[in-house]
């Protein structure tokens, strides 16, 4: 039988393609060129198709609060507002980790973001800042009771920031707690001092006359979008500042201060 036998020296050989005797090669008949080639080009097709076809499909939105571990690797989407001011860790080794608090109602995820994907967020102004409404896609990491997601590229988060309103001081502080949460608002007022803490962020006491109160400037917000501007020559300068409106300390102690959302929310007056 054809595939049987060597043609050559008509030994018996079986489905060998080489004969062990002789060393002749074994032609093969067409059609099984055609099963082996036809068979791989099938495969590559199908998973060129395949890879079309995930891509094709949305990610999925889920509520922080719904989100087990069943979650765990896959790629989501979640929506919700920077509940508070973003936190930012220079390691030894010179990388960096910019921490993102996001709130949706349900519950609050812990968004990483990594070097570079930081430095594309500088080049890309996509920086969020406390009270900003974000759409962010990325991976969910179960790490034993700690859940995080990874933020990995800038073109996976949208950041919406609300339009500021005009208001005084003393309009702000006759706001009960925690009414005026998230609200984005325009002071013009004069910094009557420029504290520094010892994680670097700032501390501004501000006034317009009609109160007193603090204006908080986060590491983050300075090294990220501080274009090296020099906060303590603030002191004394007349200022525009917006941004969002936080309760700071207990709720029965506590009071409102205004945290920028970038080192571009500081404008000075005169």
């Amino acid at each position: 039988m054809e595939g049987k036998t060597c043609p050559s020296c008509g030994r018996y050989i079986g489905s060998l393609e080489r004969c062990p005797y002789c060393g002749a090669k074994i032609p093969k008949h067409t059609a099984y060129y055609y099963a082996k080639y036809g068979s791989l080009s099938f495969a590559i097709i199908g998973i060129v198709f395949l890879l079309i076809f995930a891509q094709s499909i949305p990610v999925q939105y889920v509520k922080i609060g719904d989100i087990t571990q069943t979650y765990n690797y896959a790629v989501v989407e979640i929506k919700g507002v920077v509940s508070s001011a973003p936190s930012l860790v220079i390691h030894s080794d010179g990388t960096s980790t910019l921490y993102i608090n996001v709130d949706d109602g349900t519950g609050v995820m812990s968004v990483h973001v990594y070097s570079p994907v930081i430095g594309r967020l500088v080049e890309k102004n996509k920086v969020p800042g406390y009270g900003d409404f974000v759409k962010i896609i990325g991976n969910v990491y179960f790490r034993g009771d700690n859940v995080y997601m990874i933020l990995n590229s800038p073109d996976a988060i949208t950041i919406n920031r609300a339009q500021p309103v005009y208001m005084n001081i003393s309009e702000i502080l006759a706001i009960g707690y925690p009414s005026a949460n998230y609200m984005r608002v325009t002071l013009n007022v004069t910094v009557v001092s420029v504290y520094r803490t010892t994680s670097g962020s700032y501390v501004l006491n501000i006034t317009d006359d009609t109160g007193y109160m603090d204006a908080y400037i986060p590491f983050a917000t300075v090294y990220l979008t501080g274009n090296n501007v020099s906060i303590e020559s603030l002191e004394g300068k007349t200022v525009q500042i917006k941004g969002c409106i936080e309760w700071y300390g207990s709720m029965m102690s506590g009071e409102w201060e205004i945290i920028p959302a970038t080192m571009s929310d500081v404008k000075v007056i005169s």
